[in-house]
């Protein structure tokens, strides 16, 4: 055998045995009750999987984990996968109150797994608020007793442009806010199991920088001054790459970034690019070699649908609008839906002041316009509004419930 050959099946030989350890490691963590990671078992394999549960699915009642995998892997599952985005609505049930729910992991996978009990869904993603990582840099942060917690809007920590230069690097395993969070990761993992695909999150760095400078400001120095912002980026994204390694120590199987400012209500495409591009883009990379379904959630007007594959490879993106490049759903489906699982996109004001068969009737035209062919997860287009009835998060439910193959 000469030593092209003998190189050929040493290779062979290797990836044989990643193979077999990967399945191993998969079946392990399913004995142990915990979701497996996609991304460490063979796209031939899932797509097998996924072609399986979907013959299946039409004749029986397919689990939640199968659904998503099914639906990932753009196969018809028995229905469209669905998740409520609950968060802070869900503490109606406990009577946890929001300063608790915010701060206290425990509290929060309380919260959490009450209104994935009470409600129902297929996917759980744990975003508290988008101030979590800019407190832990020195942001003062209000906690109403009753609402969302919010920064101080009258003490931004960057007052002025020389501050981004002098903004560090924190240690998670220092800070308040994101190491709690992390610890909710661990403890919902745990407790959702096999029930449920649970997802972790965290804000983009501009997005984080919003919270310490003001959107406006913030906005004019990308134009004027971004250099510097994209200095104050660098010390962020060491952050929340740690951030993010933690999470994905935690065994989750998903983690979404929130890239609110790739959109007509952020920063124009060019300079979105430069900026926030390339440090998502090590996020994502780094969610990815991970293993982990790596999802971005852009709740804009316009987002830059085409911008983000290119920076992020997503495996699943949640939206509330159509991305600028799509006139219609039924491009937005043709153009990405082959590619990318599409998780939206409920208005907020349809749950906020419609009624249950309007939510109803809204969520069978989305799945019939999506859900073709898979790919497709119906979900608000941003959390559910937190203050108001849980009445409409039950409609979206029974409304995929009842539009079974």
């Amino acid at each position: 055998m000469d030593s092209l050959s003998r190189r050929i099946l040493n290779l062979q030989i290797r990836k044989n045995r990643v193979f077999d350890m990967n399945i191993l490691k998969a079946i392990k963590t399913l004995i142990e009750g915990r979701v497996p990671l996609m991304g460490e078992i063979p796209d031939s394999l899932l797509d097998i999987v996924a072609t399986a549960t979907s013959i299946r699915g039409k004749f029986s009642r397919l689990s939640s984990l199968e659904r998503v995998i099914t639906t990932i892997r753009h196969k018809e599952p028995d229905r469209p996968p669905v998740m409520t985005l609950l968060g802070g609505a869900a503490r109606q049930i406990t009577g946890i109150s929001f300063p608790e729910y915010s701060q206290d992991a425990e509290k929060a996978a309380e919260v959490f797994m009450s209104g994935f009990d009470l409600i129902g869904g297929d996917i759980i993603i744990l975003m508290w608020d988008l101030s979590v990582e800019a407190a832990d840099f020195g942001q003062k942060v209000i906690f109403p007793e009753n609402s969302t917690p919010y920064r101080d809007y009258s003490d931004p920590l960057i007052k002025d442009v020389e501050d981004y230069t002098r903004l560090r690097p924190v240690s998670v395993s220092e800070t308040r806010r994101m190491k709690e969070f992390v610890k909710l990761c661990e403890i919902m993992v745990k407790r959702a199991g096999l029930r449920a695909l649970v997802s972790g999150f965290t804000f983009g760095p501009l997005g984080v920088l919003s919270m310490m400078r003001g959107v406006e400001n913030l906005f004019k120095d990308c134009i004027h001054y971004p250099e510097k912002v994209i200095k104050a980026c660098e010390a962020i994204t060491e952050t929340l790459l740690e951030y993010v390694q933690l999470q994905c120590d935690t065994g989750l199987p998903a983690i979404a970034i929130d890239t609110l400012y790739a959109s007509w209500n952020g920063l124009p495409k060019h300079l979105w690019e430069a900026i926030e591009g390339p440090f998502v883009r090590e996020m994502s990379r780094l969610i990815k070699r991970n293993g982990l379904v790596m999802g971005f959630h852009n709740c804009g007007h316009g987002f830059y649908m085409d911008s983000q594959i290119k920076f992020m490879e997503p495996d699943v993106v949640s939206f509330a609008f159509l991305p600028d490049d799509c006139k219609t759903e039924g491009e937005l489906k043709e153009k990405y839906g082959d590619k990318i699982t599409l998780l939206g996109y409920i208005p907020t004001q349809l749950l906020a002041h419609g009624t249950p068969k309007e939510v109803m009737d809204e969520s069978v035209r989305q799945v019939e316009v999506f859900g073709k062919d898979g790919g497709f997860i119906l979900a608000p287009g941003c959390e559910y509004p937190p203050n108001i009835p849980l009445t409409n998060a039950f409609a979206m439910v029974k409304a995929v419930e009842r539009y079974s193959r």
